[in-house]
């Protein structure tokens, strides 16, 4: 078989193994966090959440219109990220055999593609409906251009690179990560462009982000789901600098630490790069995030050995590429991983939950400084705001009664004292100090779905490194062995993670939806909060036209007038009270009784309680006003009879978790309730304890 053949043969195997290991596992509805907005904004033609992916949102309509006949528009979205994570594999597979050197084998290139096939986080984001997978896809697109570019010094392959990489800021941002790279690769060239490339590249450039003008066109039509309505211009640029999510961009956000070093590199609950890159073909036995120190027991020792064997690899990896140093197509891969494990830690800046937010200290900090002048140099300085923070916490956790002693007499007080002595001084002076920045809460979900570039590009480095390897392999005996090891190294991702990955029948979220939805009375009111209280809900009435009876309110979008806006233009029977500046309250005071009003379990009675003392719990949703009696029935009869439970699994996913251990809350409150289930009941009750 001639090199072309053999070439052919492994492109082959790489889409099969694609299209048996994503068709086994691949989501047949919708799944937790933005896949339901995708897929309901993708359904419409609507607009989701800054910066409104309009290419994905575009591209999902047109796989809605070829595949949701096949098992529905969630089912077609889904499979648009496996076909899009199939073709980034195959990318993967033509960088690598690029890299390398001729003589060595197209096998190395089949193992870097196929063991991102089964990779943790790549595989996660293969069979949900999201904009990772097409992401990646771009990325390894400009990678290959700029090789390209390299081997035959066609100035079109830059053209290609600036055009794709404009056209994928419609789907992700993530899209522009190849630039500076690139950038860098390109500029060692010394390379003199003629002015009409510049005049190309203009053009391109503006061609590629024409899709963003999607945002105000579709806007513009009024579409059911319609976020930021970026129909008007300053909404629009909003939208595209993403200004819902702070007032401070990314880079300045940055300079200000929001987490220990050590735990946005090392392991560290939701945000530790080393902890995800270690998980990714090889789970730890105690998960990603555990430290691995020794401890008593089977898997403590498994954990401890797993994050040896796994860090030693790496140093492999990277001596592998050493001595390739002088091929500047590995050292382009080399950057890329860099710049998309740590250079992406360090500019995401995730949150461990320890410090506060950059664009808080920054205020604080400048308050304070203004301050200074009024109080006496005999006063020292005050501390750090994370000293501060730890201290005041220590402080407020001490019972009332032992608080004044610790300030007075512990040294680890000082400087708080300090703090409320600048307090007492600035009072005395008519002047009143800013309460001290909050600490930024700990990323609410995993994060490993950011450094996704950087577990593919690592994958091609240990092609490169392996390829050193059998070039200084003397026995042939070994050599063979070490061929077949590689050719079949996929195997192990795809065992070890093929049960966590098989979302085949995991469809809590949908589930979910409908059971929150069937818990409001006929024309009811519901108040959400969160993502995954809210888009499951939009796909089931948008999408699948499920109770749309249901007047669904987010409460954390109902503080954006473009919000409210909607919310009554969607809702032309709803009204609000215009003097109520509380635009839930306002719509409760003009509504209730008359209508049923509903919470999420995670509301806070006690902010409602001028409408009425009793909130009580009926299901996954709590009711304004209900008798307690009444409520009680509702609870069991609604968790042991009308809610509908698929495969209750959470495969690793913390949303799929939460949602089960609220159920497991609600079965324990049912049964503590002085209504006695019926047997039966007890039966379904008990099983939801159990999962």
């Amino acid at each position: 078989m001639g090199k072309i053949g053999e070439r052919m043969v492994y492109r082959i195997t790489i889409v099969l193994l694609g299209f048996i290991g994503y068709g086994l596992t691949l989501a047949r509805s919708l799944s937790f966090w933005d896949c339901g907005e995708y897929i309901t904004a993708a359904n419409v033609l609507g607009i989701p959440h800054p910066p409104g992916n309009p290419l994905f949102i575009m591209l999902g309509r047109v796989f809605i219109l070829l595949f949701g006949w096949l098992k529905g528009p969630a089912f077609a979205m889904n499979l648009m990220s496996a076909i899009s994570s199939i073709l980034c594999c195959l990318l993967i597979f033509e960088i690598t055999k690029k890299i390398l050197p001729k003589e060595s084998p197209s096998l190395l290139a089949f193992f870097a593609a196929s063991i991102s096939l089964f990779g943790d986080t790549f595989w996660f984001n293969a069979v949900e409906a999201g904009a990772y997978s097409i992401s990646m896809c771009i990325i390894m697109l400009q990678i290959w251009a700029t090789l390209k570019w390299k081997e035959t010094d066609n100035n079109k392959y830059l053209l290609l690179i600036i055009y794709i990489a404009l056209l994928g800021l419609g789907f992700h941002t993530f899209c522009l990560l190849p630039l500076p790279a690139i950038f860098v690769f390109v500029l060692f060239k010394r390379i003199k462009f003629p002015i009409k490339f510049f005049f190309a590249a203009a053009f391109l450039i503006v061609l590629g982000f024409s899709s963003q003008l999607y945002l105000p066109i579709r806007s513009s039509t009024e579409p059911i789901l319609n976020e930021n309505n970026p129909a008007e211009l300053e909404n629009f640029l909003e939208v595209l600098g993403r200004k819902q999510y702070g007032n401070m961009n990314m880079f300045e956000r940055a300079l200000y630490r929001r987490a220990a070093l050590a735990n946005q590199l090392g392991f560290s609950e939701n945000i530790g790069y080393l902890g995800y890159h270690l998980n990714q073909w090889l789970p730890a036995p105690l998960g990603a995030q555990n430290p691995g120190v020794w401890v008593e027991g089977l898997p403590g020792k498994l954990q401890f050995f797993h994050r040896i064997i796994f860090e030693f690899l790496i140093i492999a990896v990277f001596t592998g590429v050493w001595l390739y140093r002088k091929n500047s197509s590995v050292l382009l891969i080399a950057f890329m991983f860099l710049l998309s494990s740590i250079g992406l830690a360090l500019y995401l800046n995730l949150a461990d939950g320890t410090r506060t937010d950059s664009y808080n200290a920054k205020r604080w900090n400048a308050s304070i400084k203004e301050l200074r002048k009024f109080v006496p140099d005999s006063i020292p300085n005050l501390p750090s705001i994370s000293e501060l923070n730890a201290q005041y916490s220590f402080y407020t956790a001490l019972p009332a009664s032992m608080r004044e002693m610790w300030i007075n007499g512990a040294p680890k007080a000082k400087g708080l004292k300090t703090f409320f002595t600048w307090q007492d001084i600035l009072e005395e002076q008519g002047k009143e100090m800013m309460d001290l920045p909050r600490k930024v809460h700990r990323e609410v979900r995993n994060r490993d779905y950011f450094f996704t570039p950087a577990f593919l590009f690592f994958a091609i480095m240990a092609a490169v490194a392996c390829s050193a390897g059998l070039q200084r392999m003397s026995s042939a005996r070994w050599k063979k062995i070490a061929i077949y090891g590689l050719a079949f190294a996929w195997l192990v991702p795809f065992i070890s993670n093929f049960s966590s990955h098989n979302r085949s029948q995991d469809f809590i979220a949908r589930d979910f939806a409908i059971n929150i939805l069937n818990s409001v009375p006929q024309n009811g009111i519901l108040i959400t909060y969160g993502d995954n209280d809210t888009f499951p809900l939009w796909y089931m009435q948008m999408v699948e036209k499920y109770r749309t009876d249901v007047v669904v309110i987010n409460e954390s979008l109902s503080y954006s007038d473009w919000y409210r806006k909607q919310v009554l233009e969607n809702y032309p029977d709803l009204n609000v009270v215009e003097s109520e500046g509380n635009f839930i309250k306002g719509i409760i005071e003009k509504h209730w009784p008359e209508k049923s009003i509903n919470f999420m379990i995670g509301a806070n009675p006690h902010d409602y309680k001028e409408f009425s003392e009793n909130m009580p719990l009926i299901g996954l949703v709590r009711n304004l006003g209900m008798d307690n009696q009444e409520a009680d029935s509702l609870l069991i009869e609604n968790l042991a009879t009308n809610y509908q439970y698929s495969e209750l699994k959470a495969r690793g996913q913390e949303a799929n978790e939460q949602t089960i251990n609220i159920y497991r809350y609600l079965a324990k409150l049912a049964l503590m309730k002085e209504k006695e289930p019926s047997e039966e009941q007890q039966t379904t009750l008990f099983k939801l304890i159990g999962n």
